[in-house]
């Protein structure tokens, strides 16, 4: 390549530079001028990916013809019939592919499929082959175009001896799954499903779903031809409290003999593909697309194949699972029956929402997202985020924050499943180094229009504990963002709340609202093995506060934590009923295990109580709470992952209950029909908090002296003081527990 003009002249693929950079008076990069190089570049970008798409091609086709031609009984897949992908989708080809590979695999039998890659999203040649042909159950393996395991198959024949599958287990309290949005539309028909195939998702199930302003690649995948023809969507349903979804289908099998089995995996996908985006797991992925769960055996079990070619069939979903991290996901068993007689089964079907390939899913303080926040801003910090974190690595998912890699996995987090009470984050300011102070977090909370935790708080509306988290949880979060803790990369930091007071400042019901959550660092200092962290924080409803108060953390090594001695300095200062030389005159103990007033399920916080009216430190009267610490207490799965421990709140909540049975079963509310209690406006609740409750434990005690009664015409105003022990160590000390108790008449009136 020789004389000045020759590289000008050069072209790539038969197009000369000059063209690409937009004409003949163009000059390309190198050369004197202003042609900005970015136009060009995409032109050229598109004509490698054209040239590089071409060489796969070819590569495929001599792949595949040399597997023909060294007879290793690998079977091409459809690629001449590429309509079959847009039609029912890669998985349906993918399976069908390793059917036609099997023995009889249109007879009665048991199929277990498991995907071990990435399912083709085009069409591609695939390679089927059975895996030791002649073996009592044959296994088939289908590879794609480039030679890369997809799925197995292994067929068993109906009457052999199958293992036994082992009875699922019922959570007498199932860990429930918030939706990321929420729809009233419950059922939908073949014209429902039509749409949300077309993408019209916020025109099926509401303006909660909307992503308008997203560039088009980060709206969600085009679904496959719809296959059901209608659907109904009870959500929190079915034995395992997480879904019940019954749809209609019509096989177009006929009279066709290939095997009907891979359509059914087709169907009973759609089904829960409708239901995760009925959840709303979609909204925080760009370019979500639903796939099938890697890894995990399905298992088919066909018993009249016939059947399954002939009307209409009921597929009646029972959803085992379903949650967030790593990826949005949904388990299964479906149950198909035909004129109402079961002809097939699935176990352990499922499906994960992925992002579109490239796209980058972690958090940026400097850019949004494409999950947007009640405001209608785009949040920095959505729910995948925040479920990733408290599952898996919180370095990972932090990384642009400062948040550097450990060699341990206990780490600060937030809590799991139902305890958390944060979702989003619109705005994340890290303040400036070394200490990070001034460093402010807005987040929020969408409140179920039932929680869970008002369900189980007896005649609170609103419990303490679910205000404290919805306050508290924020404040970890930023601690954490902040990145103190991640200077010391080879120490196990735990969090832990020091201390902290609150105010409720307002009447006012969470429920069915988002709260807006906001917190500010306002020091951090710190130390050996331990960064203490000093927090303001605020909740609002509709940009109205209605609770705030401030709060300090520790982020602790293990070996700071293990040398707090308690309240009292590692002695044993007994409870107030302990130091008495006998029994105080009208002491009644009381079993409020029949009593779910003061809490029922998680929130039955009371084993043994005592009350003693007229007693305690300032003879007002006085309540003594005791319950054994158990390994399976639903609080330290929950909180937090790899670092299980009772939550503070939960000890807090424990002393309510107990003023609150004091105030039952002395009479001091017994002009009130039905009383009510609520936390009392405009005062400050203060807590101290120097020991932790883990499992080895053995008991939780707690009392509480009642300082003052204040009886209205209309209301009762309780105010008391306590302590919670562990096993023979106080370490909570709680201040002004203060309730107001009214008549239940008008509960439902005031919400």
């Amino acid at each position: 390549m020789t004389g000045s003009g020759t590289t000008d002249a050069l072209g790539f693929e038969g197009v000369p530079l000059a063209e690409l950079y937009g004409g003949s008076d163009a000059v390309p990069p190198g050369g004197s001028g202003t042609a900005t190089p970015t136009e060009p570049a995409l032109r050229m970008a598109r004509h490698v990916q054209r040239a590089h798409a071409a060489v796969l091609e070819a590569h495929r086709a001599i792949s595949a013809r040399q597997a023909l031609l060294a007879g290793t009984g690998a079977s091409p897949g459809p690629r001449d019939d590429p309509g079959a992908w847009a039609r029912l989708g890669g998985a349906f080809v993918v399976l069908r592919a390793g059917a036609a590979r099997l023995p009889d695999a249109a007879a009665p039998g048991v199929y277990e499929v498991t995907w071990r890659g990435q399912v083709p999203a085009e069409p591609t040649g695939l390679h089927a082959r059975l895996a030791g042909p002649g073996a009592t159950d044959p296994c088939c393996l289908v590879h794609d175009g480039d030679r890369r395991l997809v799925a197995s198959i292994v067929r068993s024949a109906p009457g052999r001896s199958q293992p036994e599958l082992t009875q699922r287990h019922i959570s007498a309290v199932p860990a429930e799954f918030r939706p990321l949005a929420l729809s009233a539309v419950h059922r939908l028909s073949a014209a429902g499903l039509d749409a949300l195939a077309a993408g019209d998702i916020a025109g099926v199930f509401g303006d909660a779903f909307d992503q308008g302003g997203l560039e088009p690649e980060d709206l969600p995948e085009p679904w496959p031809a719809r296959l059901l023809e209608d659907i109904t969507i009870e959500p929190g349903g079915g034995p395992y409290g997480h879904g019940l979804l019954v749809a209609t289908a019509r096989t177009e099998a006929g009279r066709d003999t290939a095997p009907v089995w891979p359509w059914l995996v087709a169907a009973a996908t759609e089904v829960l593909r409708v239901y995760v985006f009925h959840q709303g797991v979609h909204l925080c992925l760009p370019g979500a697309r639903v796939r099938p769960v890697a890894d995990r055996p399905t298992r088919i079990e066909v018993l009249d194949p016939a059947a399954l070619r002939a009307g209409a069939l009921r597929f009646t979903v029972e959803v085992t699972g379903i949650g967030l991290a790593p990826r949005p996901y949904a388990t299964a068993d479906c149950e198909v029956t035909a004129a109402g007689r079961t002809v097939a089964r699935l176990r352990d079907i499922g499906v994960t929402v992925r992002e579109r390939p490239g796209a980058d899913v972690l958090p940026h303080p400097e850019r949004t997202g494409c999950r947007r926040a009640a405001s209608g801003s785009r949040a920095v910090v959505n729910e995948l985020h925040l479920a990733h974190a408290a599952e898996g690595d919180p370095a990972e998912v932090f990384a642009a924050f400062g948040a550097r890699p450990t060699a341990t996995s206990t780490r600060p987090r937030l809590p799991r499943g139902g305890l958390r009470m944060v979702d989003r984050c619109p705005r994340a300011e890290i303040g400036p180094a070394p200490d990070r102070t001034g460093g402010r977090l807005t987040a929020e909370y969408d409140v179920p229009a039932d929680p869970w935790y008002c369900r189980e708080s007896g005649d609170t509306a609103m419990p303490p504990f679910a205000l404290m988290e919805m306050a508290l949880q924020p404040l970890g979060l930023l601690g954490g963002l902040s990145g103190m803790t991640w200077e010391y990369p080879e120490q196990d930091f735990v969090c832990r709340n020091l201390e902290g007071r609150a105010t409720l400042l307002r009447e006012a019901d969470p429920r069915a609202a988002t709260v807006g959550q906001k917190a500010v660092l306002r020091s951090s200092v710190p130390l050996p093995g331990a960064v203490i962290q000093r927090s303001d924080f605020e909740l609002s409803i509709d940009g109205e506060a209605f609770h705030v108060g401030e709060a300090t953390h520790g982020y602790f090594t293990a070996e700071v934590l293990g040398t707090q001695q308690g309240l009292d300095g590692g002695a044993y200062v007994a409870p107030w009923l302990e130091r008495r030389s006998a029994s105080p005159v009208g002491a009644r103990r009381l079993d409020p295990r029949a009593d779910a007033r003061p809490g029922s399920g998680r929130l039955a916080l009371l084993d043994d109580v005592v009350v003693v009216p007229g007693g305690g430190d300032h003879g007002a009267g006085y309540v003594w709470c005791d319950r054994p610490v158990r390994d399976d207490d639903w609080f330290f799965d929950q909180h937090f992952a790899h670092d299980p421990v009772l939550p503070g709140s939960i000890g807090v909540q424990m002393l309510f209950q107990a003023v609150q049975a004091c105030a039952v079963h002395t009479g001091l509310v017994d002009h009130l029909p039905s009383p009510r209690f609520t936390l009392a406006v405009g005062e400050e609740l203060r807590w101290s908090y120097r020991g932790q409750i883990l499992r080895h434990h053995r008991r939780v005690r707690g009392e509480a002296h009642l300082r003052e009664v204040r009886r209205e015409h209309d209301r009762l105003l309780v105010r008391a003081d306590g302590s919670v022990w562990r096993d023979d160590l106080r370490i909570y000390q709680v201040d002004n527990i203060a309730l107001t108790v009214r008549s239940g008449a008008g509960r439902e009136a005031a919400r």
